[in-house]
């Protein structure tokens, strides 16, 4: 027989299945730790990529100005500057990434530890289930024949 509790827990979890659970799975396989790490690893990469093009196409359209700063000498000062942006932009963006990472994975925790319950609940459904006596009984009817046994 089909149990009404059971078809509201697993209506529930397939909700969770379909609107996060694979990405929500993808991201707890992970420590709390590991994931904010990847996170940051990731910005780093994709900010010194994007810093490089946004640098190299500033070069490229102000070209006057840089082979004027190289004739003169004064090309370590506009390095440095440009180094010295990069670094208060990329702790700033680092620090940004962790707390949303970390945000992020507690969200996470919370929705798998909520489907790992509703996991719990439905097993014992069916422990309970199981456990229930099935088995064939004698039952005395008032027949011709006797006994019968129903099944």
């Amino acid at each position: 027989m089909i149990s009404e509790e059971k078809v509201k827990i697993m209506a529930e979890m397939a909700k969770y299945e379909k609107n996060y659970g694979k990405g929500d799975f993808r991201i707890y396989k992970y420590t709390k730790k590991d994931y904010v790490r990847s996170e940051k690893i990731k910005t780093s990469i994709a900010l010194l990529i994007s810093f490089l093009i946004m640098t190299g196409l500033l070069c490229i359209m102000q070209l006057d100005i840089v082979i004027m700063k190289l004739r003169e000498g004064k090309v370590i000062v506009s390095a440095a500057v440009i180094i010295g942006i990069y670094v208060a932009v990329f702790f700033v963006y680092l620090h940004f990434t962790k707390m949303r990472a970390s945000r992020q994975y507690d969200e996470v925790r919370a929705r798998v530890l909520i489907y790992d319950k509703h996991l719990e609940e439905l097993e014992t459904l069916y422990k309970e289930k199981e456990n229930e006596d099935i088995s064939p009984t004698i039952v005395e009817e008032e027949d011709e024949d006797g006994k019968i046994i129903d099944i």
